[in-house]
């Protein structure tokens, strides 16, 4: 108890006297103790303050990020090479190793590293696809040899497409084969005339089927399409012990057929107005040539002519396709419906002459020399015998020639008659021939 109060008492005698003193510490301890500060402060978590926890978590998020990102994969597969038996050849590398497959494994083993087990996945389709191969080197079956090189092609990560040739199916890489056809025209109207090119270089030989029963060995052949319809032409090139097989389609289109009528059928000119009937078969255009210099493009159309005469229509049928069919009708309006002709002979009535007016009913023996006409406006005939001289005269067509010759009856034999006058609608006509009188 003393002893405590003691030590109180010598406490404050120190503080009374030390109360106002100053100790100047020495520049060694000052630093000591600013370094112990600092240590303390650099591992103390402060929320408030970036320090070293924050720039620490800050290197280990980026370390983690950049080693996902450019880290490898498992496996990289380069390129390996697979040797089948049909003489086929696949590329495919694997980092780190090079195997060459032949159908038959190496006796020595391979120095490069394990394969692991996504490798060995890709060995397995490797050797699905090469005893595929092998089993039908010559089968014809184009369709699986392509699946399996396009498998393998995807393995190995390449692009290459290889080509099928018909050649025992093997595969190789050549032209494509639609540029070994050169054809003059791709389509037209029957009959159509093909000019046909072989561009294969090089080239031994050469055959070309047209698609109708034809073929050719010529390189280049001039083939004619007569029947409409489309055509497969195939060119076989032959080099080099290989089959490239090109094709191209020409088609044929068909000809229109071009049929029509004209109405009335004794149509009379320029009196009467024409209609043209059409019945032509696969067109969907006319043009119509009426032979006067009037043309139309109606499918039917109506026509007057100004004046008689011999016209020749022609009808123009054109198809969807611009192929086209004509037809023409010659001298479409005889006589212009105006006539006039005579017969080659008649017996003349032997009881005596009759004045040489006729009718149907008197006319029933032919015993008057006279026309049948039809739209005659004037008229004049004249018969002469064979010396010239003039027998008989007559400026009306109801009157012909009785056989008679100032009273008598003229002698058995060939006499000329000659006419002229004008029809109806003003066109002249002039015309001669001769008559053999007969007798009973």
């Amino acid at each position: 108890m003393e002893e405590g109060l003691e030590d109180k008492m010598l406490g404050d005698l120190f503080r009374q006297k030390l109360e106002y003193g100053e100790i100047a510490p020495s520049p060694s301890l000052n630093t000591t103790i600013m370094r112990t500060v600092a240590r303390r402060e650099f591992f103390h978590f402060i929320p408030s303050r970036f320090n070293i926890w924050y720039a620490g978590a800050v290197i280990v998020a980026g370390t983690a990020l950049t080693l996902i990102l450019t880290s490898p994969p498992e496996q990289k597969i380069d390129e390996q090479i697979i040797s089948i038996p049909s003489g086929k050849t696949i590329t495919v590398t694997e980092s780190g190793r090079s195997d060459n497959f032949s159908g038959v494994p190496e006796s020595k083993p391979s120095t490069a590293n394990p394969v692991k087990s996504g490798s060995r996945q890709i060995e397995s389709k490797i050797a699905s696809a090469e005893t595929r191969l092998r089993e039908e080197p010559s089968s014809g079956k184009s369709t699986s040899q392509a699946s399996d090189q396009a498998s393998l092609s995807q393995v190995s990560g390449t692009n290459v497409i290889p080509e099928l040739t018909e050649d025992n199916n093997r595969l190789k890489g050549s032209i494509r084969s639609e540029h070994y056809i050169r054809a003059s025209i791709s389509q037209g109207c029957s009959p159509l005339k093909v000019s046909f090119s072989c561009l294969a270089v090089p080239c031994d030989s050469c055959s070309w089927l047209f698609g109708d029963g034809g073929f050719s060995k010529l390189k280049n052949p001039v083939w004619i399409f007569d029947v409409a319809g489309e055509y497969k032409v195939n060119l076989n090139v032959f080099s080099a012990g290989t089959k490239s097989v090109s094709s191209v389609i020409i088609t044929v289109h068909p000809q229109p057929a071009a049929r029509f009528e004209i109405t009335p059928e004794n149509a009379i000119l320029p009196d009467d107005e024409i209609s043209f009937h059409n019945y032509s078969d696969g067109a969907e255009k006319y043009i119509w040539d009426f032979g006067d210099g009037i043309t139309s493009d109606l499918p039917e159309p109506h026509h007057l002519y100004r004046k008689s005469g011999n016209y020749n229509v022609r009808l123009i049928a054109i198809s969807e396709h611009g192929c086209t069919d004509s037809v023409v009708v010659e001298n479409a309006f005889p006589e212009s419906g105006y006539f006039i002709e005579f017969p080659n002979a008649f017996i003349p009535n032997e009881n005596g002459p009759s004045g040489g007016f006729y009718s149907t009913r008197s006319d029933e023996s032919s015993q008057i020399f006279h026309p049948v006409f039809s739209g005659i406006g004037s008229y004049q005939l004249r018969i002469f015998n064979k010396g010239g001289a003039l027998l008989f005269e007559s400026n009306d067509i109801s009157y012909g020639w009785d056989g008679y010759y100032k009273g008598s009856l003229c002698d058995p034999g060939v006499y000329i008659w000659k006419v002229r006058g004008n029809y109806l609608n003003g066109d002249p006509f002039t015309k001669m021939g001769d008559i053999t009188l007969l007798k009973n």
